[in-house]
C-alpha cells in the first residue's frame, strides 16, 4: 500500500515538473516570437546578407595654382566566395597565372571556407578587367583606389603617402586625413542558407562619398626648381643632404620645402641601392630615416644665423646701438675659456654694424653678456623659441635648450652666436621671418583651404599673424643691417643685380667636434625693405670648402634670381 502511494506521488512530481518545463518553454517561445522577434529577424537576415565595401576616392592635393600633386588611380580587389565556386582548380589556375602569384598561396585562399576571402588588392584595372571577363563562378572583382603621385619624388617628405588601406601615414596626407579620406560605401547582396547569392533579389548599394580637395600654398614650379638646385649642390659638394625652405614671411605660407635626397612616393617602401641584406629592424629604421623631413623632424646648431636673434634682442633691450665700437683680437675670454672668432687674426676695431657684417663672434659674445641670462632667456621665450612653430606637419621636433638655472657666462657666450643649443630649420626660418616682417610671429603652414568636388571652398585655414615679438622700429633696423650683410659683408654671394637682398650666413660644426663635420647655411629675404619671400638653405656635411657664405648663399641667390620675377617682384 505504501509503495502504491509513493509511486503515485512520484508520478505527480514528474508530471508537474514536466508541465512546468513545457509551460516555461512555451512562454520562452512566445517571448522570442513576440517580444524578441525583430532582433532575431535581423539576425536571420544577417545570415543571408553579405557586405562588400566600396572604397571612397581620396581627395586630391593641389598646389597654389591648382596643379595636382596627389590623386588616385583605379585598381581592383580580387576576392573569392567559397560557396559559389564551381570549378576550384580552374579558379586557382587562372588567378595564379593572371595575378602572377604563388599557386600554394592562391590555393590556400580559394579553398578556405569563409564568406569572402581576398586574394589580392591594388591590382591594375586592366588585369582586374581581364579576370572579370573570364566570368569565373565565385570570383569577385571590386574596383578600388590607389594613391598616385604624378611627380614621384617631388616634395615627398612634405606630401607623405598612404598605406594599403589608403589612409595617410606621414606628411600632409596624415595631417589632413579627416578632409581627404572620404566615406566608404557598401554593396549588400542576399544569399541562401548555403551562402550562394540569390538571382533576382535586388542588390542594395550605398554609394561612396569622395574626400575633399586640399589646396596648398606650395607652388609646384618653385618646389621643382628648389629641388633641382638642392640636388645639384648636394652632388657638387658630396653632402649628406640639403634642405631648402621658401616662405612668405608676412603670413607664414610655405612655397617650397625640400629635403634631398627625397624618395619616390609611388614606391615608398623601396630603399636605395646598397641597403640589401638588412634585418627587418634595420630595414624599418632605414625607411624611417628615408622618410624624415629634416626641416621639421631634426634639430641642429644654427650657428651664426642665430646672431639675427641676438642682435634683435639686444637692440630691442637697448644694450647696444649701431654706433657702438668693439675690438676683436680673434678671440674673447669668458671665465676660463678662450672662445675664438672665425677670423683667427681678428677683425680689429669695428662698429656693431661691421660686427654683424663680419659675423664676428667676439662682438656677439660682448652684447650677449651685456644682455644677461635673464633677459636673454626672456627674449628667447618671447620670440617663440621655447615652443614649436605649429607647422601643419606631424612630428615637429622641439628646441633643445639649457635650463635657465644651468646657463652660466660661458653658456650665454656660446648661445649668443648660435652654439650649445639646437632648434629646427623651420623654427629658425619662422623666427627670422617674425623679426623682419615688422615684428609679429608667423606660423609656417602649407594648408590654405579645402574644396569640395565642385571646387567650392568648404573650409579656409586661418593663419593670421600672431602676437608681436618685436617693435616695428627694431624690425626695420634689422632689415637694414641684414641688407648690409649681403651688400657689404659675408653674404655678398647672394646679391642679385636690381634687387635689394638681406640675409645672414652660418657655418656650424656638428657634434662631436672631433668628427670635423660641418653644416653650412644661409637665410635670405627679398625685397629687403618689404620682405615678400624668405629662403633658407642648409647643406649637411659638405666636402671641401664648407663656409655658408661661399656655398649656401649662392643657392638662395640663384633661386631668388629665378623666382622673384615669377612672383611678380620686379627689379628696382
Amino acid at each position: 500500500m505504501k509503495n502504491k502511494t509513493y509511486n503515485k506521488r512520484k508520478i505527480c512530481i514528474v508530471f508537474f515538473f514536466a508541465l512546468a518545463v513545457i509551460i516555461f518553454l512555451i512562454g520562452r517561445l512566445v517571448y522570442l516570437m513576440v517580444f524578441d522577434a525583430e532582433y532575431y529577424q535581423e539576425k536571420a537576415k544577417d545570415l543571408h546578407e553579405r557586405e562588400r565595401d566600396i572604397k571612397a576616392a581620396r581627395g586630391e592635393i593641389v598646389d597654389a595654382k591648382g596643379t595636382v600633386l596627389a590623386t588616385n588611380r583605379t585598381v581592383c580587389t580580387i576576392s573569392v566566395i567559397h560557396s559559389q565556386i564551381t570549378d576550384p582548380e580552374g579558379v586557382i589556375q587562372a588567378l595564379t597565372d593572371i595575378l602572377e602569384m604563388d599557386e600554394g598561396t592562391v590555393r590556400t585562399r580559394v579553398e578556405k571556407v569563409s564568406s569572402i576571402e581576398r586574394i589580392k588588392t591594388n591590382v591594375d584595372k586592366e588585369i582586374g578587367d581581364k579576370i572579370r571577363n573570364l566570368e569565373l563562378d565565385g570570383v569577385k572583382v571590386d574596383e578600388d583606389f590607389k594613391r598616385y603621385y604624378p611627380y614621384n619624388e617631388l616634395a615627398s617628405t612634405v606630401l607623405g603617402f598612404t598605406g594599403g588601406d589608403n589612409q595617410g601615414i606621414i606628411g600632409l596626407e596624415v595631417k589632413y586625413e579627416e578632409y581627404l579620406k572620404g566615406k566608404n560605401g557598401k554593396i549588400l547582396t542576399t544569399t541562401d542558407a548555403r551562402g550562394v547569392e540569390l538571382d533576382g533579389v535586388a542588390e542594395d548599394r550605398i554609394e561612396a562619398v569622395a574626400g575633399n580637395t586640399l589646396q596648398l600654398s606650395l607652388d609646384y614650379n618653385i618646389q621643382m626648381y628648389a629641388q633641382q638646385m638642392a640636388e645639384k649642390v648636394m652632388e657638387e659638394k658630396q653632402a649628406d643632404g640639403v634642405s631648402i625652405i621658401l616662405m612668405n614671411p608676412q603670413n607664414g605660407e610655405l612655397l617650397a620645402m625640400v629635403n634631398v635626397p627625397e624618395f619616390n612616393l609611388n614606391d615608398p617602401f623601396t630603399l636605395p641601392e646598397g641597403t640589401e641584406g638588412m634585418s627587418e629592424e634595420e630595414r624599418q629604421n632605414a625607411l624611417n630615416q628615408m622618410w624624415r623631413n629634416r626641416s621639421i623632424n631634426d634639430t641642429y646648431e644654427p650657428g651664426s644665423i642665430f646672431k639675427v636673434v641676438t642682435a634683435a634682442a639686444c637692440l630691442e633691450e637697448g644694450v647696444v646701438s649701431l654706433n657702438d665700437t668693439f675690438s676683436c683680437p680673434g678671440y674673447y675670454v669668458v671665465e676660463d675659456r678662450k672662445i675664438r672668432c672665425h677670423k683667427v687674426g681678428g677683425h680689429g676695431g669695428e662698429t656693431f654694424v661691421q660686427g654683424i657684417q663680419n659675423s664676428c663672434n667676439p662682438v656677439f659674445i660682448n652684447i650677449g653678456l651685456r644682455l644677461g641670462v635673464d633677459s636673454f632667456y626672456h627674449y628667447y621665450e618671447q620670440f617663440g623659441l621655447l615652443g614649436n612653430t605649429g607647422v601643419d606637419l606631424p612630428g615637429e621636433a622641439s628646441t633643445i635648450m639649457h635650463n635657465k638655472a644651468n646657463i652660466g657666462q660661458v653658456e650665454l657666450a656660446t648661445m649668443s652666436f648660435g652654439q650649445s643649443f639646437q632648434i629646427t630649420p623651420v623654427q629658425m626660418a619662422a623666427t627670422v621671418s617674425s623679426i623682419i616682417n615688422g615684428g609679429q610671429r608667423v606660423t609656417p603652414h602649407f594648408g590654405v583651404r579645402v574644396l569640395d568636388k565642385d571646387g567650392r571652398v568648404v573650409k579656409t585655414f586661418s593663419n593670421d599673424k600672431g602676437e608681436r615679438i618685436l617693435s616695428e622700429e627694431t624690425s626695420a633696423t634689422m632689415r637694414m643691417l641684414l641688407e648690409s650683410v649681403v651688400s657689404e659683408g659675408g653674404g655678398k654671394n647672394a646679391a642679385i643685380e636690381g634687387y635689394r637682398i638681406g640675409g645672414k650666413t652660418a657655418t656650424s660644426q656638428t657634434l662631436p667636434r672631433s668628427a670635423n663635420k660641418y653644416i653650412s647655411s644661409f637665410i635670405g629675404f627679398a625685397p629687403a625693405d618689404d620682405p615678400q619671400i624668405i629662403g633658407m638653405c642648409i647643406i649637411y656635411n659638405p666636402q671641401g670648402v664648407y663656409y655658408g657664405g661661399t656655398i649656401a648663399a649662392p643657392v638662395i641667390g640663384t633661386i631668388f634670381e629665378n623666382i622673384l620675377p615669377y612672383l611678380g617682384i620686379e627689379k628696382e
